[in-house]
C-alpha cells in the first residue's frame, strides 16, 4: 500500500486500530508486531478458511493497522485524527447529556406550572364554596327567622300588642351578609390572619374571618397579581359599617404601614344593607347636595372610597349573595336600635364635617 493510501486510511478509517490490535497508545514497534502476529493468526485464510468473508476482512484491516502504527509519521497523523475524533464525540456526548437535561427540566417547569394552576383553582373553588355555604346559611337562618316571626305576630297580634314586634326585634335578626365586609392586599404582603383579626378588629368584634388567594388584573396592567382575598363577618351590623365609613380615615391617619396594604373595602353583598338608614339629602341649586361641597358625597352611606373598587369587583365572586328575601319582613334584617342610634350620630357627625368643610370653602372664595 502506498504512502498516501495509508495516509487517507489514518485520517479517514473508523476503526479502533489500538484497540484491533489490544494495544496502548503509547506501544512501542516490538509491541505493535508483537500484538500483530498474534492477532493476524487468528483470522489469516490459511487457518480459518479462504470461504470465512468476515474473518478475511478483519485480517485485511489488521493489515492496515500494522502498516499505519509501524509508519512513524503516518501513526502521528492518525493518532492526531484519532484524539479528533475522540474529542468529538465527547463534545457530542456532553451536547446530548446537556439537552437531554434541558428537556427534562422543561417538563419538570410544564408540570409545576400544571401543578400551580390546580392549586390555584383548587383554591378558588374551595373559596366560591366556602361563600356558597354562608349565602345557603343565610338563606336558611333567614327561613328560620321568618317563621318564626310569623309565630310570634300571631301571637301578639291576638294579644294586641302588634308594636311590640317592632321594639323588641331580636338582633339575630340581621343577617351573616349584611355583617360581612369583603378586601384584600398584595400576597407579597407580610399581612397574616392574626394581623388582620387585630387590626380589623378595632372597628368592632370579629365573628369570622376567611382569607384565600385570589389572582387579579387591575386597570393598566398586563398580568394578573397575586392577592388574599378576606371576608370579615362581623358580630355587630354597627361594626362592620365601622370599617366601612371609618376605614379611608383610619388609613390616612394611622402610622401602622400595615394600613396602606388594604384596598377594596367594601360590603359583602356588593351594596349598603337595606336596613341601615340613610342620611336625608335635600337639593341645592347652587351646590347640588345641601350642605355639601360640589364632588363631595354626603349619603352617609358605608361605601364612602371604596365604591369605585366594589362596582369594579368581579360579580361571580359574591353573586350568591343578594340583599334580602323579598319575602322576609323588616324586623328580621334590622338591626338593634342601640345599632341604628350610633349609625345615625355618625352619620350626623359626617354631615357635620361635611359642612365645616363648606363653611370654610364660602369663607375662602
Amino acid at each position: 500500500m502506498t504512502s498516501e493510501d495509508l495516509r487517507s486510511k489514518a485520517l479517514d478509517s473508523s476503526h479502533d486500530f489500538y484497540d484491533l490490535l489490544e494495544l496502548q497508545p503509547s506501544a512501542t514497534e516490538s509491541q505493535i508486531r508483537t500484538a500483530y502476529r498474534r492477532t493476524a493468526l487468528k483470522y489469516h485464510p490459511d487457518k480459518v478458511g479462504a470461504n470465512d468473508t468476515a474473518a478475511r476482512e478483519k485480517f485485511e484491516i489488521l493489515q492496515i493497522a500494522n502498516e499505519v502504527l509501524s509508519d512513524p509519521a503516518v501513526r502521528e497523523l492518525y493518532d492526531n485524527a484519532r484524539r479528533g475524533r475522540r474529542e468529538k464525540q465527547e463534545r457530542e456526548q456532553a451536547y446530548e447529556g446537556r439537552r437531554k437535561w434541558m428537556k427534562e427540566d422543561l417538563e419538570r417547569r410544564e408540570q409545576g406550572g400544571l401543578k400551580r394552576k390546580r392549586e390555584d383553582r383548587q383554591a378558588e373553588d374551595e373559596f366560591e364554596r366556602e361563600l356558597n355555604r354562608i349565602a345557603e346559611d343565610t338563606r336558611r337562618r333567614r327561613r328560620e327567622r321568618e317563621a318564626q316571626l310569623r309565630r310570634e305576630a300571631a301571637i301578639l297580634d291576638q294579644e294586641g300588642v302588634e308594636q311590640k314586634v317592632a321594639t323588641t326585634a331580636p338582633h339575630a335578626g340581621v343577617s351573616e351578609l349584611d355583617r360581612s365586609v369583603v378586601l384584600r392586599y398584595p400576597a407579597t404582603s407580610p399581612i397574616d390572619k392574626d394581623t388582620v383579626m387585630k387590626l380589623w378588629e378595632g372597628f368592632g368584634q370579629i365573628e369570622d374571618c376567611i382569607i384565600r388567594e385570589k389572582k387579579l388584573k387591575k386597570d393598566g396592567q398586563k398580568h394578573r397579581e397575586l392577592y388574599m382575598s378576606v371576608l370579615l363577618v362581623y358580630k355587630s351590623i354597627l361594626g362592620a359599617h365601622a370599617a366601612i365609613s371609618d376605614f379611608t380615615k383610619v388609613q390616612a391617619e394611622e402610622t401602622d404601614p400595615m394600613w396602606k396594604e388594604f384596598e377594596g373595602v367594601g360590603w359583602a353583598s356588593g351594596k349598603e344593607p337595606e336596613c341601615i338608614p340613610k342620611i336625608p339629602v335635600p337639593r341645592s341649586t347652587t351646590h347640588g347636595l345641601a350642605g355639601a361641597p360640589m364632588g363631595l358625597d354626603l349619603q352617609g352611606s358605608a361605601n364612602d372610597g371604596v365604591a369605585d373598587d366594589v362596582s369594579k369587583r368581579k360579580a361571580p365572586i359574591f353573586a350568591s349573595f343578594r340583599g334580602t328575601t323579598s319575602g322576609l319582613s323588616n324586623n328580621s334584617r334590622s338591626p338593634g336600635s342601640d345599632e341604628i342610634t350610633m349609625i345615625r350620630l355618625k352619620n350626623a357627625e359626617r354631615r357635620r364635617q361635611v359642612a365645616k368643610i363648606r363653611t370654610e370653602e364660602e369663607a375662602s372664595a
